[in-house]
């Protein structure tokens, strides 16, 4: 048996976290995952303390969050399905939120909204509206193919949200970035699977960007803030091991740009 029982310390007090753990997967935004012979998985702001593989132990040592986090209002984008993909022929509808840690804020209003479908070399505009209560963006029955729909808000700071729509089953290559101002996208179109690394790229008009702060977070989330950070390397890119079910967003900000990104993720 090669499991162990895994203790977090907090202010001095350690805590049974979770039994019978067979694999520990430090992240690159220095969190813990980890995962149960019974497939529970967990992650934690976390470093290693102490590991007693003998007697079946390990113990990590809690790190503390961050306070007074400044938290901007980010728009994201997230489709009306939980399959991860829209099968060919049906009605293509995606729903717009405005918040924060993909938490959506009671009472928020939009100011002045566009959005916009591209596919290949094709830009449409197409129509944001309300819909009990929910701002909503239908593509129809007709769309096809992998289409990157975008959001854009104009005010105080431009915000943008994106999203990879993929319509039917497609062999998807060359997926090129819209033009943002400053723009997120995968380093290489594929499908997203938890317990994976996911690699992005952070563009800003049209160029990597290096030493870029960038936040995720993911569907349902407990965290109160971002529970991931990272930091794009010289070529403007970063990874994320995806340890949740469901869909992920990737957010960053430069001067007085926001822009996000939803990774979709069949639950």
């Amino acid at each position: 048996m090669c499991e162990a029982n895994v203790y977090i310390e907090r202010n001095g007090q350690e805590e049974l976290l979770m039994e019978s753990v067979d694999r520990i997967v430090p992240t690159e935004d220095g969190s813990i995952f980890l995962e149960s012979i019974f497939g529970e998985r967990r992650v934690v702001k976390a470093k290693i303390k102490e590991m007693e593989l003998v007697h079946h132990r390990v113990v990590l040592e809690a790190i503390k969050a961050p306070q007074d986090v400044k938290k901007e209002m980010e728009l994201w984008l997230e489709p009306d399905t939980n399959h991860g993909h829209f099968h060919s022929g049906e009605e293509v509808k995606l729903n717009l939120y405005k918040g924060y840690n993909m938490r959506p804020a009671a009472g928020s209003r939009f100011g002045s909204i566009k959005a916009f479908a591209v596919n290949e070399e094709n830009v449409a505009e197409i129509r944001v509206h309300e819909h009990h209560g929910q701002m909503e963006i239908n593509l129809g029955q007709e769309a096809d193919g992998l289409i990157q729909v975008y959001v854009q808000e104009s005010g105080e700071k431009e915000i943008y949200a994106k999203m990879l729509v993929e319509i039917g089953h497609h062999h998807h290559h060359g997926l090129k970035p819209i033009g943002l101002p400053l723009e997120i996208m995968p380093s290489d179109y594929s499908h997203a699977r938890m317990g994976e690394n996911y690699e992005i790229i952070v563009l800003k008009e049209g160029q990597p960007l290096p030493g870029a702060k960038v936040r995720a977070t993911y569907t349902g989330t407990q965290n109160s803030d971002y529970p991931h950070s990272m930091v794009t390397n010289d070529e403007g890119k970063a990874k994320l091991f995806l340890s949740a079910r469901g869909n992920y967003l990737f957010s960053v900000e430069d001067g007085q740009v926001i822009s996000t990104f939803t990774l979709v993720k069949p639950f």
